[in-house]
């Protein structure tokens, strides 16, 4: 992908400032999805959504900037048609992809993808689809996670089709589902397997404005230990007790791994058992995410074929046995290790041309590097890698620390920025010269 030499700043600085003039519609976009609930259906408590809704709102705007959209539902053997271990029994009726080609000539192909579905509500401080703006930013689910990053790259979008006459190559815009809980990125597969393949790709999710260049594999594990139900008078055999044990033995996997590589993070999300105070509980149940490295998924691909977590889980299986030898209960009554995804790791390297543009679009649009990192969460480019084939980065507006949490936010003037880094690197890899 050449870059264009002529007329090439003169471009990037009238997309700029179109952009600049977009600022209302930016912020009216955002606050309009913020306002539409698609929360993952599968995110647990509290009030879901579908993001068909959502795709309904975006259709006519895209629509709009002459593109050639298709919506479409992953298929349901999403998973194994592309050999991914991920959850099963997931739906996605009325939960379409919305993905709207652009075609302005001869010259390169861009992916610009972002998620529609976010996490839950339960436990919010305030109303989840408020989307207020105060102090200069706007509350609210998803506006960090990602519908912010959403809109900031349609905004970026609809700034350089203004010059389309002066653009050439390919936009491909995806708006997808089932990003969020546990979804293992449903929608970008399913985009891979419907042909859409690019030279490179954006995925603007994630916070900071930097460029993330990687992601860790992310392994969520199910462990479900049995004992014996009964009368809290007249005995039985504790589940809980017995899922206390397991639980030091996931301790000590994690002290492990943690102080080999303070990345490779391991977190008990999930621990749930009992019915009520006068039943002994028969069951606990106990839910886990284990982040693994490149280079681990590396080792095992030499060793077995496969660029995946197989190694790491079967540490972890191990860890759990161990912890299980000393009690003769769980030696007879072992627990149930289900693995429910494992979703692999990749990584562009820093000289990539895509991660080089990028930066020097940050330079245009904003007068200063970017920085640059490797992210320890995992999120759709990781998919556009390894089954797409596309070299992918990710690029987001959002405040880190408020990702997913109670108080959700995102700053207007991150999106903003995000926006024009991203009108930027559209001019410098589309723009003719």
């Amino acid at each position: 992908m050449n870059e264009p030499a002529v007329e090439r700043s003169e471009l990037t600085a009238a997309v700029l400032a179109e952009v600049d003039r977009l600022e209302p519609e930016l912020i009216a976009m955002c606050r309009d999805l913020v306002r539409i609930n698609t929360v993952n259906p599968y995110a647990g408590a509290g009030p879901t959504g579908l993001e068909g809704v959502g795709q309904t709102y975006l259709r006519p705007v895209l629509e709009a900037l002459g593109g050639r959209v298709h919506q479409f539902e992953p298929p349901p053997d999403v998973f194994d048609r592309v050999g991914v271990c991920a959850p099963r029994d997931r739906s996605w009726k009325g939960r379409p992809n919305l993905v709207t080609t652009f075609e302005l000539g001869p010259g390169p192909r861009i992916i610009i993808n972002s998620h529609m579905d976010t996490v839950g509500v339960a436990g919010m401080a305030f109303d989840p689809f408020c989307a207020e703006v105060r102090d200069g930013r706007i509350y609210g689910r998803g506006t960090s996670d990602d519908k912010g990053g959403m809109v900031a790259g349609i905004i970026a979008l609809k700034a350089a089709l203004k010059f389309r006459d002066r653009l050439g190559g390919t936009i491909i815009h995806e708006s997808v589902v089932d990003e969020e809980c546990s979804g293992s990125g449903a929608g970008t597969l399913a985009c891979c397997l419907a042909g859409y393949t690019a030279d490179e790709a954006v995925v603007i999710d994630g916070g900071g404005l930097e460029i993330i260049r990687g992601c860790g594999g992310c392994l969520t594990a199910g462990v479900t230990v049995v004992g014996r139900a009964g009368h809290a008078a007249r005995g039985g055999v504790n589940a809980i007790d017995k899922a206390v044990i397991v639980k030091r033995g996931l301790d000590e996997f994690r002290a492990r791994r943690e102080a080999a590589d303070p990345d490779a993070l391991v977190n008990l999300g999930m621990f749930h058992a009992g019915e009520h105070p006068a039943v002994v509980p028969g069951r606990a149940e106990l839910s886990l995410n284990i982040v693994y490295s490149i280079g681990e998924a590396a080792e095992n691909e030499r060793k077995r074929g496969r660029w995946s977590g197989d190694t790491v889980r079967e540490s972890f299986e191990r860890a759990v046995r161990s912890a299980e030898a000393g009690d003769p209960w769980l030696v007879e009554h072992p627990s149930e290790i289900e693995w429910i995804k494992d979703l692999v790791p990749f990584e562009t390297p820093a000289d990539a041309p895509l991660v080089r543009r990028l930066g020097a679009a940050g330079l245009d649009a904003l007068g200063r590097s970017l920085s640059m990192d490797i992210m320890a969460a995992w999120g759709d480019a990781a998919n556009l890698a390894r089954y797409g084939g596309v070299p992918s980065v990710f690029f987001g507006p959002g405040t880190p620390a408020a990702a997913h949490a109670a108080d959700e936010s995102v700053a207007i003037r991150d999106l903003m920025d995000c926006a024009r880094v991203v009108a930027a690197y559209l001019c410098r890899s589309l723009g003719r010269p």
